[in-house]
């Protein structure tokens, strides 16, 4: 019987792979997209922390803001005044809000344009918001092209620096911005925020508990549609290990460097591997079939919900 069972197994697996689930019956297959749609989910502590990390709209700017230039190409974005000598900023610079002014636009509207002050000289740069103030105070954030707010910075920093905290990604990095090895679920200790690029602007440094330093990038709260990388899906503030006590300290640990290991369940192999970018399901008369399938050829193969094969 068992000799019978594993020759049923061999058989069907080289032909799940192949075909993406021949078997009796099917599924349709599932987006993450889809799965993600089903959930109405209260937002969580971490959440509600995430949704006050957020830029403030040019109407509320005040003369003295400064910015991070992460970026050349500001001047792509940037303009002189009339008779003005001004440098563009480089990579690395500030430059300090001093105001604004309105010009008039080829459709004859006054449109509010932000004036700015490099950090190595004393002229003034301009940048076009090509709205009028009207309707700048409908907006409920803005920030100029490839710069980060300080302040942004500042109000982040104050809120983690210092605290420990669980974190749920193992996409790390050093203060350069060189990605390093990194584990998810563990304690660490934030140390610093630092400005880092336009996409993510802040980069939170952390000691993590070997003691070691390392960084992740952090987009605002609920206002990047291009990233995920919020604070609440960085980091949570109590220890994910609580809520799976029935899974074993082998399995956990596996869990924690991202790892697939045969015999996962399918809550396992999620909290090891993250949600798959799709899932085929299939099943004949004596066993159902999943496979997980991520990017670079990724897949995870599930037998009556047990992981059997994969690969990485």
């Amino acid at each position: 019987m068992h000799g019978s069972k594993k020759l049923l197994t061999l058989f069907w697996l080289p032909a799940l792979l192949s075909s993406c689930f021949t078997g009796i019956e099917s599924t349709p297959k599932i987006t993450l997209k889809d799965a993600g749609s089903r959930q109405n989910v209260a937002a969580s502590p971490e959440d509600e922390l995430a949704a006050t990390f957020s830029f403030a709209p040019f109407s509320r700017w005040s003369e003295g803001k400064q910015l991070f230039v992460t970026s050349p190409r500001i001047s792509l974005a940037l303009s002189t005044l009339p008779g003005s000598t001004a440098e563009m900023p480089q990579m690395g610079d500030t430059i300090t809000f001093a105001g604004t002014h309105t010009s008039v636009s080829l459709t004859g509207e006054e449109v509010v344009e932000l004036l700015l002050v490099p950090q190595h000289s004393a002229d003034t740069l301009v940048y076009r918001t090509n709205a009028t103030a009207a309707e700048l105070e409908k907006r409920s954030a803005d920030a100029i092209p490839f710069t980060v707010d300080l302040d942004f910075i500042s109000n982040v920093g104050e809120a983690l620096k210092g605290k420990t905290l669980f974190i749920k990604t193992p996409l790390w990095y050093d203060r350069s911005g060189r990605q390093v090895s990194g584990r998810k679920f563990v304690a660490v200790k934030v140390v610093e925020v630092l400005p880092a690029n336009e996409v993510n602007p802040a980069l939170v440094v952390f000691t993590d508990d070997a003691g070691a330093e390392h960084a992740v990038f952090m987009a605002p709260g609920g206002e990047s549609k291009s990233t995920p990388r919020t604070f609440s899906s960085l980091f949570s503030f109590t220890d994910p290990r609580r809520g799976y006590p029935g899974i074993k300290d082998a399995i956990w640990n596996d869990i924690v460097h991202s790892r697939a290991a045969a015999g996962m369940t399918k809550t396992e192999a999620m909290l090891a591997m993250g949600a798959p970018t799709s899932i085929d399901r299939g099943h004949n008369h004596s066993a159902t079939y999943e496979r997980w399938s991520y990017p670079d050829g990724v897949y995870l193969i599930f037998e009556d919900g047990l992981l059997v094969r994969f690969n990485r």
